[in-house]
């Protein structure tokens, strides 16, 4: 069943694009999101968000342009610029980088400085077999990546645990244990925190599904005193496999009150434009939320904080539907000093990183990778009709 709590994840958390200052949770899955498999595989339809506009309350507006790499579909790059003025700026980055399995292994985020961009913070992830294990997290300070925390997965069956620890300085300091509990169609999230040696309660989440094993409903409570409270209720309502909108309510001591709503508009399972909304006497006013804007038919979902979103789409597998393919074999692989490319017709070959920087180019069918570092890379290869094609290699 832990497959299920992680895709379940992965469906009711926000780790899209919000201000900067929060860039942490941009790359903390805080066990309820997790980006290694979100962004690692490909969307089984490879339809997928190409660029997103969002606005908020108080006027200012953001986009962010999604790219992928054209061989396997991941997403490798996302670029975020708000509008100054009469044009766009930059604002911050995230990229991402893969192991052989399609695996996130890196995910950097930089913000923008002049001219250019500077790091802020990345995550290092670590597997066993294809479940994460370790997640580090890190800060760039002084020309350096400094520790910040670290996730420790453990799974036992239909309970997953998520231990967080803290750098001091010195040493990792035990800080937040997330413990996820799967019962039938029911998931139950303890949340605590360490105080005077042992565990203490802090939050549950209970997570309700239905037959698709789809969230129907989320309760979270606090833990006051002796006694678990309520205080928020998310339910969302499902028509056809998408859900049209979902509502957040508030716990007043005796009764549920309706704190804000969101509306979707979906074009074939994709949210194309969502909205905030909070009660205003008898209607209802544009308010600033977590606007979840689910694709794929409720499979994925990126958020975005604002009152209203506006995504398009774009399908992978038609993007160079048109382009002349070309084949070719790569060896020897894993490669080592000098590799030979076999392809008729032979024009050129290019070497890209996993985030897409070009590294090498050579007009011959064969180059010298001695300077790569170990790792994957893709290699490119042009024939002389103008036809194209990627392959990924590994440099050992």
């Amino acid at each position: 069943m832990k497959k299920v709590i992680i895709a379940l994840a992965v469906l009711v958390m926000a780790f899209g694009n919000v201000g900067f200052a929060q860039r942490n949770t941009h790359l903390k899955s805080k066990a309820t999101a997790n980006v290694l498999k979100y962004y690692g595989v490909r969307d089984e339809t490879t339809v997928v968000p190409q660029l997103a506009q969002w606005m908020t309350e108080d006027g200012e507006t953001y986009r962010t342009t999604y790219t992928y790499d054209e061989y396997d579909y991941y997403l490798i790059e996302e670029v975020t610029e708000f509008a100054g003025g009469s044009s766009w700026e930059n604002y911050y980055k995230l990229q991402y980088e893969y192991d052989f399995y399609g695996n996130v292994i890196e995910a950097l985020a930089q913000s923008s400085m002049g001219n250019g961009w500077v790091n802020e913070a990345r995550a290092s992830y670590t597997y066993e077999g294809d479940q994460p294990s370790e997640v580090v997290y890190q800060n760039w300070e002084g020309g350096a990546w400094v520790n910040d925390t670290k996730e420790v997965y453990n799974y036992n069956g239909d309970v997953t645990t998520v231990l967080y620890w803290d750098w001091n300085g010195n040493n990792w300091t035990s800080d937040e244990l997330y413990t996820y509990t799967y019962s039938g169609e029911t998931i139950e999230l303890l949340i605590q925190y360490m105080q005077g040696g042992a565990w203490q309660n802090d939050e549950k989440q209970l997570f309700t599904l239905n037959f698709d094993e789809r969230v129907v409903e989320i309760i979270e409570q606090e833990w006051v005193g002796t006694s678990w409270v309520n205080d928020e209720r998310i339910s969302y309502r499902y028509v056809g496999g998408v859900y049209p909108d979902k509502t957040v309510e508030e716990w007043n001591g005796s009764a549920w009150e309706i704190d804000c709503m969101y509306d979707f508009v979906y074009d074939q399972g994709n949210a194309k434009v969502g909205e905030c909304k909070k009660p205003s006497g008898n209607d209802w006013e544009p308010c600033d939320g977590d606007i979840e804007m689910a694709f794929g038919y409720s499979e994925k979902s990126n958020t975005y904080y604002g009152w209203r979103v506006e995504i398009s789409y774009v399908d992978l597998t038609s993007v160079n539907e048109d382009a002349q393919q070309v084949s070719f074999l790569v060896y020897p692989v894993p490669a080592q000093g000098e590799i030979f490319i076999e392809a008729e017709g032979f024009q050129k070959a290019e070497i890209y990183s996993l985030t897409g920087q070009k590294l090498m180019e050579s007009l011959r069918d064969r180059m010298n990778v001695s300077a790569l570092s170990s790792g994957l890379y893709i290699m490119k290869v042009y024939d002389r009709e103008g036809g194209c094609a990627t392959q990924r290699f590994v440099v050992k």
